[in-house]
């Protein structure tokens, strides 16, 4: 079963009413993927479904949060890395490494642009279905 760290944009995606995106939730679901969280990627999360320009409600953000706790594995990473452009997207990584995820669903341009983190594909949503279906 493939490990994955999902960033903050693909979640906002599945509520947004994304087909893709929502393909990996349901793969998710069923079990045939495993999500993998770290504190930090969880409350990043939960301050971007809190934005006012989503207009998601607290019931919305309470159903996604909760699928991650139920459904994901929450790692503690012990390395620290300072590798990307932006460096709010390290703790996508960090959490990968630690994670020991097979792969990184992102939308998130500078992430991309990376390809690969110690072995580890960064890859859209799309990608990541056309790899493993």
């Amino acid at each position: 079963m493939p490990r994955i760290v999902i960033d903050a944009n693909v979640f906002v995606s599945v509520v947004l009413g994304g087909q893709i995106t929502g393909k990996i939730c349901e793969l998710l679901i069923s079990g045939d993927l495993k999500l993998v969280y770290s504190r930090s990627l969880f409350d990043e999360l939960k301050f971007v479904l809190s934005r006012k320009e989503f207009e998601f409600n607290q019931p919305q953000i309470d159903r996604i949060l909760t699928f991650i706790e139920t459904n994901g594995e929450l790692v503690f990473p012990a390395e620290k890395v300072s590798v990307c452009r932006d460096p709010k997207d390290n703790p996508i990584l960090e959490c990968a490494v630690s994670g020991k995820a097979d792969f990184i669903v992102t939308g998130d341009k500078d992430l991309l642009t990376l390809k690969s983190f110690r072995k580890i594909p960064i890859v859209t949503p799309r990608k990541f279905l056309e790899i493993i279906l």
